[in-house]
């Protein structure tokens, strides 16, 4: 990776996590991902920003029991397929995150393509203390091909 990428990526990491005693949430992604995906994860948290903090908020708590939250989510981890196939086509059902049922459906984001949803869950898998790692985009096209 070029020295003029890391510098921005390691400011957006530096910025988008807190830090604490022992390393920074930062440094525990750049250790957690490789080049490719800390892209992904750096243009996913733009991405976020845009298509997602305003339901499930920018710290990815969600919305009391409107929203679910993505920062710690069982039901996020546990399938990262399911939740790009939501991502983009939504969900009418109840979602049972962390124990409690969310009823208010989620819209779709049709118009994110596999690379932007490959983004988006790289940020949202790795942000707020999610260590879940690399998301592949083939993968995420596979899922979203189902």
């Amino acid at each position: 990776m070029s020295s003029k990428l890391i510098l921005p990526i390691l400011f957006a990491l530096a910025t988008a996590t807190a830090c604490g005693g022992g390393s920074s949430e930062g440094e525990q992604v750049l250790n957690r991902l490789n080049d490719t995906e800390i892209k992904y994860f750096t243009n996913g948290k733009r991405l976020y920003s845009t298509h997602c903090a305003n339901c499930h908020m920018e710290n990815g708590e969600g919305l009391g029991q409107l929203i679910p939250p993505l920062k710690g989510a069982d039901y996020l981890l546990n399938d990262v397929g399911r939740a790009a196939r939501i991502m983009v086509n939504g969900a009418k059902e109840p979602l049972i995150v962390n124990g409690i049922e969310y009823r208010q459906p989620m819209p779709g984001n049709t118009n994110l393509n596999a690379s932007e949803v490959t983004e988006i869950l790289t940020y949202i898998t790795n942000a707020w203390g999610n260590s879940y790692g690399g998301v592949s985009l083939d993968a995420v096209k596979k899922s979203l091909n189902r």
